[in-house]
């Protein structure tokens, strides 16, 4: 007689692995527990890890039918171990979680129920109501608002969410289907976000627990690999030529600003401060045009709300116009430094300036469902 088939799983659980031989049994105990009567698959991906999760892992999966082990040769990364394990899962729904017991198991329900309700994904959230983390230091919580702060500037898709770098979440399969996922690091949610396809997305609220054995992996090497992903993401998501496109604006307005300066004053004879109130005011609409025509023209649909953007923009270059005094006179009169080069360090960040503050409101992303 033929084998009967495994039956087709509801979800399925990825957990990626490093040196949690001593988690992974309460992980899949609780687990088991939280999916009582759920058909589901439980995928661990191990990266060689040194104490043996990955043996214990092999032991496991011959004890539970629906555990399926798998094993990278080297330590590559939380990312790349979930798009790894994306080849073997064959659920329509994916949940993402870690083994180290912070992401709690009972959560899982909540994330499938959203899912079933028409959420393409359903992410679990420390920043929501009544989310939150259990001992965290000032360090830990400063670094962990700093990379939020960084996703938001390059990533804009994420902009409207709370908690865009939880590594605690569940997913239609369709929403990667076509895309080309390739991430370094360990924020594999983030390249989904921008590469998947999806319209809507609900935030549920846990709280980010202890770590019952081990130790955090979580080092220099990870916040470096942090920043070549967000980097990746800003060209993949064309955040990086937005960028370009506003520092050649902004070239721009110098060119507007110094050129009506010299006409103001020179050919109409008017008092060289106040052509340069003019010229400084005429410089800042045409940047603005510029923007909205070129620079952020996927973000203005409809001319619905131009004045208010223009008055936002107004507001932006103001402010960059005092960190650029500000800096040139400090560098200058208290370090010494020669001022044409304290005028490229104040040129320069108010450049940054005005982008960051462009993007994050004048022209701010509004596209989570």
């Amino acid at each position: 007689m033929p084998k009967s088939k495994r039956p087709h799983p509801e979800v399925s659980i990825i957990v990626p692995t490093y040196n949690e031989r001593e988690n992974l049994p309460l992980l899949v105990q609780g687990v088991g527990k939280s999916l009582k009567g759920v058909k589901y698959e439980l995928i661990i991906v191990d990266d060689n890890s040194p104490d043996g999760t990955g043996k214990l892992a092999d032991e496991l999966a011959k004890k539970f039918k629906n555990l399926k082990a798998l094993h990278r040769e080297e330590k590559k990364g939380l990312a790349p171990a979930v798009v790894y394990a994306l080849k073997y899962a064959r659920a329509p729904t994916v949940c993402v979680m870690d083994a180290d017991l912070q992401h709690p198991p009972e959560k899982i329900p909540e994330l499938l129920a959203e899912i079933s309700g028409g959420a393409d994904i359903a992410i679990a959230s420390r920043y929501v109501r009544k989310g939150g983390v259990k001992r965290w230091g000032k360090r830990r919580k400063f670094i962990s608002r700093g990379a939020e702060f960084l996703s938001r500037l390059t990533v804009p898709r994420v902009q409207e969410l709370t908690d865009p770098l939880s590594g605690f979440f569940a997913f239609k399969r369709e929403v990667v289907s076509d895309a080309e996922l390739n991430p370094v690091g360990f924020k594999i949610l983030l390249e989904i976000l921008v590469k998947g396809t999806w319209k809507k997305i609900v935030e549920v609220p846990y709280v980010f627990g202890k770590r019952v054995h081990g130790k955090s992996s979580l080092g220099f090497r990870e916040h470096f690999n942090y920043l070549r992903h967000l980097l990746r993401l800003m060209r993949a998501g064309g955040e990086a030529s937005r960028f370009l496109k506003f520092c050649l604006v902004g070239a721009s307005g110098v060119v507007v600003n110094l050129g009506l300066l010299w006409i103001l004053t020179e050919v109409a004879g008017l008092f060289y401060l106040v052509s340069a109130a003019f010229s400084i005011e005429i410089s800042i609409l045409s940047n603005f045009a510029l923007n909205e025509l070129w620079t952020f023209r996927d973000r203005t649909r409809s001319t619905k709300g131009i004045l208010k953007r223009a008055t936002k923009f107004n507001l932006i270059c103001v402010g960059g116009l005092v960190i650029n005094l500000v800096i040139l006179a400090a560098l200058t009169e208290l370090l010494g430094v020669y001022y044409m080069i304290s005028a490229l360090f104040g040129i320069a960040a108010a450049t940054l300036w005005n982008y960051v503050i462009s993007v994050m409101w004048a022209w701010r992303y509004a596209g989570v469902g």
